[in-house]
């Protein structure tokens, strides 16, 4: 008689558990470095599109250079004279659909902190664009920043360095991404000119907001409401900020 070989039940039991086990062991990985890598496509779609809206802005505006806007200031308003017009300017070149609300205020890059997610402020991105993410311009210090929420307010994790990064017009009326200029210590921080208490209620005083963001931080390390506006160039060349032999998205806090 011919002998016809078969798995067992038990023995199939046992092979399906172990796929389970690898599954379960490995799916969230491979989920997790889709996400990373949707969100590092919606990151450099968002670069080129406010560097073009940017551009677009300047000349609707009819300057030979930002400079011309960003340093011009009412000091009886305390305010920027053409901020409002370049605020209005860019969002018709970003063809502005709506507008941004955050349920949950946004943190920093390590989460150990609120996020200051703009240069010299806290607002969140609050202009909504047609692919769903958000953005902020500001002019402040005689300086044009962008901030953009690269998926959106209702996404998270909302947080500067992982979904919301910050960029900036340079002399040459460019828009790139921020860079750390040094991550500062705590005790760098505690001898700033400037460093006060917190405030009653726990926030951060006024006079604070440029402490809190000195440095551009990215890092891991830092506890700075602002610790996350520096690393878009990371982000971009896909370089860890604390350690340039890992890829960015495989070191983040």
């Amino acid at each position: 008689m011919k002998k016809n070989y078969a798995f067992t039940l038990a023995e199939v039991l046992i092979t399906l558990g172990i796929i389970g086990i690898v599954a379960a062991l490995t799916l969230p990985t491979l989920i997790q470095r889709q996400q990373f890598m949707i969100v590092q496509s919606q990151l450099k779609k968002a670069m080129s599109a406010h560097s073009q809206a940017m551009l677009q802005t300047k000349y609707a505006l009819g300057i030979g250079n930002f400079s011309e806007l960003s340093t011009v200031y009412d000091s009886k308003n305390k305010v920027y004279t053409y901020s409002k017009q370049l605020y209005e300017e860019y969002a018709k070149k970003m063809k502005v659909v709506g507008k941004c609300e955050y349920k949950i205020t946004p943190r920093n890059y390590n989460n150990s902190n609120i996020a200051y997610v703009d240069i010299g402020g806290e607002e969140t991105p609050h202009y909504l664009a047609p692919d769903g993410s958000c953005f902020e311009i500001i002019l402040n210090s005689s300086t044009i920043g962008v901030t953009v929420d690269v998926n959106g307010s209702d996404k998270r994790p909302n947080q500067l360095g992982h979904d919301i990064f910050v960029f900036y017009v340079n002399n040459k009326d460019f828009l790139v991404p921020m860079k750390v200029q040094k991550n500062m210590t705590q005790e760098e921080l505690d001898e700033l000119p400037g460093r006060q208490p917190e405030d009653d209620e726990g926030g951060i005083t006024a006079n604070e907001s440029g402490i809190e963001q000195s440095g551009w931080p990215c890092t891991a390390k830092n506890n700075q409401k602002g610790n996350g506006m520096g690393c878009a160039w990371y982000a971009l060349q896909d370089i860890c900020p604390d350690d340039p032999t890992k890829k960015y998205w495989q070191c983040l806090p």
